[in-house]
């Protein structure tokens, strides 16, 4: 008897764990974008630029007031284009909006950090170069931040904006110019693979008492 409802039990446990598998992948996984293992000397401009972190898809899309902006991609970061005299970095503009880029993740996920390469912070600490992200509707400014001696990267914690599959990196200011050179994710579990964990698990425990009467 005990063989008989096991056997009867095998089909939909193995149904809820391959429910929760995208359920239990929430570990955060950074994204690096600098050195020479990642880009060549020179920007290879590209429509769109993809990837994956922690095995969340990412693709970086340009936004700009010009015509036909690229993806900048280079050993030092992931910047912007959007004529051809126009240097790869994501650039602040004198004249209404900057450079952005769009980062589209597959699925929602908690944006932890980002790191800038080129970032400029002046002799006393003020913020020379400035920036913004954006999701949701809520931006969060990024100005002054904590560079290691001589490194030329920059981190910034991003505790405040909510999870989401879109976030918007652009630069601000009058004096900006930086590249994305890096990020931390966490992967949010998605609501319906949450509800049929919840559904499943439910079906089993209604056989079970079937089998038990």
């Amino acid at each position: 008897m005990f063989v008989r409802q096991l056997r009867a039990l095998c089909p939909p446990l193995l149904a809820v764990a391959a429910l929760a598998a995208p359920v239990m992948a929430q570990a955060t996984a950074s994204s690096n974008f600098y050195g020479a293992s990642f880009g060549t000397l020179f920007d290879k401009n590209f429509e769109s630029f993809s990837t994956t972190v922690n095995g969340v898809g990412l693709t970086i899309s340009a936004v700009s007031s010009g015509s036909a902006p690229k993806v900048a991609v280079r050993w030092d970061g992931i910047g912007m284009s959007s004529s051809a005299l126009e240097a790869g970095e994501i650039n602040s503009s004198l004249f209404g909006s900057g450079d952005s880029i769009l980062l589209s993740f597959s699925q929602d996920v908690k944006l932890n950090s980002l790191v800038l390469s080129g970032w400029d912070v002046g002799l006393f600490g003020g913020a020379i170069d400035q920036a913004y992200l954006t999701s949701l509707g809520i931006t969060h400014h990024l100005g002054g931040a904590v560079t290691p001696f001589l490194s030329p990267l920059s981190t910034f914690t991003l505790g405040q904006l909510p999870a989401s599959r879109f976030y918007v990196l652009g630069a601000q200011g009058s004096l900006s110019s930086f590249r994305l050179a890096g990020l931390s994710v966490s992967a949010v579990p998605e609501l319906h693979s949450s509800a049929m964990l919840a559904l499943g698990l439910g079906g089993i425990a209604l056989l079970r008492r079937r089998q038990t009467r």
